[in-house]
């Protein structure tokens, strides 16, 4: 029997875990701090929260276009990034601009930057993919130039630190995704935070539903993702990990049970991100640094997913099995959907691109121990690099 639950584990690509008693304490719980929780957290004044990462995007792209004088309509994001931060501009009514990426860092192109910036830029988005520090002050000093606001996207980097800073907490706003697979993974929640309220005054809608449907769903991912388990939803056409461009999302409020499972789960974050970090460095004594993402000296990763420049080609169902992926598919600026909501038609973005084509994902998440995470480099070194 062993063997055969041996023979049939499938490992997800990242971290579904929320600990069973805080799910069940979080329906018993009649309110929840989880706001000022994150707000000490993160030590900043203000937060607001939503039903999704993209849904406060959204929100403050629509509040910052309904605000501004200057009739700004462009949102400069990153070449490679997540189809959710495309969408939220997209579903403001904003026009898309692109920066490129350099592949061998995850960093924004100055070059590319710079040229991409203009008066009728409104807000600059700059992120930490997986949740790796990523330099900001290029990017700061450009939206001063322009007079953009500059977001922060930490939705896949709630624990990390850049020069002392938790991210999400460097620019003028910065936001954060809880649904499966980020650094809290909930399965469901957003929030936005800032020094500024007066932006985020009126921004957030009152409590609707209480969140069965979403404490459910949850529930079931927690015992589907077991590895004996988790090969039956990789079976099925569920979609499962499938990056896709909607700009007609739901916007709601955070609801009341999400919130409460929130506040229950913040004590295993830091438990989860030091796991991750071990698993990273086990990956990264064993691949040869030119494929490697490095880090800033004195930061803090998160490593939702360890990323690897391994190159191009089908991740074979060997990886899969082990939670070896793909990311994003194609830069936003090579994804037809997309393109119509785009400011420039022939915009190029070739480290995107690069980056689109050879990057991989190696599993961080606590179903992974030290040993696996061997077997897992050795395997794709065999794969992609031997």
């Amino acid at each position: 029997m062993k063997q055969l639950l041996k023979k049939l584990a499938w490992y997800p690509p990242a971290e579904v875990k929320i600990p069973w008693p805080a799910l069940c304490a979080s329906v018993v719980s009649s309110s929840s701090d989880f706001k000022k929780h994150l707000c000490d957290y993160l030590q900043v004044k203000y937060c607001i929260l939503g039903n999704s990462g993209r849904a406060v995007l959204y929100l403050l792209l629509e509040s910052l276009k309904r605000k501004d004088s200057k009739r700004r309509n462009e949102v400069l994001i990153p070449g490679y990034t997540c189809y959710s931060v495309a969408a939220s501009a997209a579903k403001a009514g904003l026009k898309i601009s692109l920066y490129d990426i350099d592949p061998q860092t995850l960093s924004p192109d100055p070059d590319s930057l710079r040229h991409s910036a203009s008066s009728r830029t409104l807000a600059i988005v700059h992120q930490h993919l997986f949740g790796i520090p990523t330099p900001i002050d290029g990017l700061k000093e450009i939206a001063q130039d322009t007079g953009a606001y500059l977001i922060e996207d930490a939705a896949q980097g709630l624990g990390g630190i850049l020069n002392g800073r938790p991210f999400g907490t460097m620019g003028d706003f910065g936001f954060f995704s809880f649904g499966r697979g980020k650094s809290l993974p909930l399965g469901a929640g957003g929030a936005l935070a800032s020094k500024d309220q007066n932006v985020l005054s009126g921004l957030e809608s009152e409590v609707g539903s209480r969140g069965y449907t979403q404490l459910i769903t949850t529930a079931v991912t927690l015992v589907i993702s077991w590895p004996g388990l988790y090969w039956i939803p990789e079976m099925l056409p569920l979609g499962l990990g499938e990056t896709i461009f909607d700009p007609h999302f739901d916007v709601s409020s955070m609801p009341l049970l999400v919130q409460n499972l929130a506040e229950k789960s913040m004590a295993i974050l830091e438990g989860l991100n030091t796991h991750r970090r071990h698993l990273a460095k086990t990956y990264r004594e064993a691949f040869d640094t030119k494929y490697v993402i490095p880090i800033p000296k004195g930061s803090t990763p998160v490593y939702t997913r360890f990323p690897l420049m391994a190159g191009p080609g089908p991740v074979p169902k060997e990886l899969k099995r082990l939670g070896v992926r793909r990311m994003y598919p194609k830069a936003i600026a090579d994804e037809e959907t997309i393109r119509p909501y785009l400011e420039n038609q022939q915009v190029s973005t070739p480290g995107a691109a690069q980056i689109a084509r050879n990057l991989i994902t190696l599993p961080t998440h606590t179903g992974i121990i030290e040993n696996k995470a061997k077997e897992i480099a050795r395997k794709v070194e065999e794969k992609y690099i031997v």
